[in-house]
C-alpha cells in the first residue's frame, strides 16, 4: 500500500465519531499523518491538536470547492456535531445529495487531502533503520560494572512514541578492537527490560546493529523502558569512558561508573559536551572525580545535544 493510500484510510478512520473534536484525537492519528503533523515531537492534547489543524485545514485549501466542504464538514473541523453520521446527514440536507453520495465524495475529498498532506510534507521514507521515527528518548541511564574481569555495561532507556505504530526499535553497539586482541566475532549482549532481541547483525568489524520487537504497539504519548546488558571478555576491549553521543533526539543522560580496588582507576573526569573525538586522548576535559572505593562515579545531564559526548571518562 502506497502512502497516499494508506495516510486516506487514516483520515477516513480519524473522521469517526466525534472526528476532530475528540478528546482523545492526537492519540487516534496514525502512523503516516503522526509522522507527517508530528514527526518526533510529542503529540500533546493542546500543541498536537493545534499542529493536527493547521495541517487538516492545509489540506482542505488544495481540495475543490464541494469537497472542501465535505472534508471539513465530515472531519469535524466546521460541524461539532458528535456523531460522523450526523455529520453526513447535515452535508446530504444542505448539498441535496445523498448520504450515501456524500460518503462516496468524502474518500475522494479523503484521497486529494492525503495526496496535498504528502506534498506538503517534507516527511519522506527513509530506509535506513537507524532513522526510524515515532520515539524519542527520554532519559538514558549508563551503567558501567568495572568490578570483575568482565566488565559489563548496563544500559536503560526510557522512550516516548510520538505516533502510532511503533512496535520494533534498532540500535547499535561498536566494540573498537584493541591493541594485541582479536576482534569479537559475538557480541554478548542480552536484554533485560522490554524487549525482545530479534536479530543480531555485524555490520562491520567492530560494529553490531540489533533489532528489538517491543512487548506492545506503542501509543502516542506512551512512555516505556528499554534495556540491555553487554558483557565484554576482559578489560583490554573497555575503552575508558562510559559515554552517550546522541544522535536521536534525547533529553536527559546519567552515567555510573563502578569500579573496587582491583579496576586500577588512577582518576576520573566528566565529560560535559565535547566533541567525541576529544574522548580517545584519555586526558581529563571537564571536572574531575575523587576516587573512593565503594562509591560509584556518578554525573547526569538535564539536556543533551546531537552530535556532542556526554559521560564518565578515566584513567587506569
Amino acid at each position: 500500500m502506497d502512502r497516499v493510500t494508506q495516510l486516506a484510510e487514516e483520515l477516513d478512520a480519524l473522521h469517526r465519531g466525534r472526528g476532530f473534536n475528540a478528546d482523545d484525537v492526537t492519540e487516534r492519528v496514525g502512523p503516516v499523518l503522526g509522522a507527517i503533523v508530528f514527526g518526533d515531537n510529542e503529540a500533546d492534547a493542546a500543541y498536537g491538536r493545534d499542529l493536527l489543524r493547521r495541517w487538516l485545514l492545509a489540506a482542505a485549501t488544495d481540495l475543490p470547492e464541494d469537497l472542501r466542504v465535505i472534508f471539513l464538514g465530515a472531519s469535524g473541523l466546521r460541524d461539532l456535531r458528535p456523531l460522523l453520521t450526523e455529520r453526513i446527514a447535515a452535508l446530504s440536507e444542505a448539498s441535496g445529495l445523498s448520504a450515501r453520495t456524500v460518503r462516496r465524495r468524502l474518500r475522494e475529498a479523503d484521497r486529494l487531502a492525503a495526496a496535498a498532506l504528502v506534498s506538503r510534507s517534507h516527511a519522506t521514507p527513509d530506509a535506513n533503520p537507524f532513522a526510524v521515527s515515532g520515539w524519542y528518548v527520554d532519559r538514558l541511564e549508563a551503567t558501567a560494572h568495572l568490578e570483575g574481569e568482565q566488565p559489563r555495561f548496563d544500559s536503560l532507556r526510557e522512550i516516548i512514541a510520538t505516533h502510532t505504530g511503533v512496535e520494533q526499535i534498532c540500535e547499535s553497539w561498536s566494540i573498537p578492537r584493541p591493541a594485541n586482541e582479536p576482534l569479537l566475532d559475538d557480541l554478548d549482549l542480552i536484554a533485560t527490560e522490554g524487549c525482545t532481541i530479534t536479530d543480531l547483525e555485524k555490520i562491520s568489524p567492530s560494529t553490531w546493529r540489533v533489532t528489538v520487537d517491543l512487548e506492545e504497539l506503542l501509543v502516542p504519548r506512551q512512555r516505556y523502558r528499554i534495556g540491555f546488558a553487554v558483557t565484554l571478555p576482559s578489560r583490554a576491549y573497555v575503552r575508558p569512558f562510559n559515554a552517550f553521543v546522541p544522535v536521536r533526539r534525547t533529553r536527559s543522560f546519567r552515567s555510573e561508573v563502578r569500579f573496587g580496588p582491583d579496576s586500577g582507576l588512577t582518576g576520573a573526569w566528566r565529560i560535559d559536551g565535547v566533541p567525541p573525538m576529544a574522548m580517545d586522548d584519555a586526558v581529563p576535559i571537564g571536572n574531575t572525580f575523587e576516587l573512593h572505593h565503594g562509591q560509584p562515579l556518578i554525573a547526569e545531564w538535564k539536556t543533551v545535544r546531537r552530535g556532542l559526548a556526554y559521560g564518565i571518562g578515566w584513567a587506569w
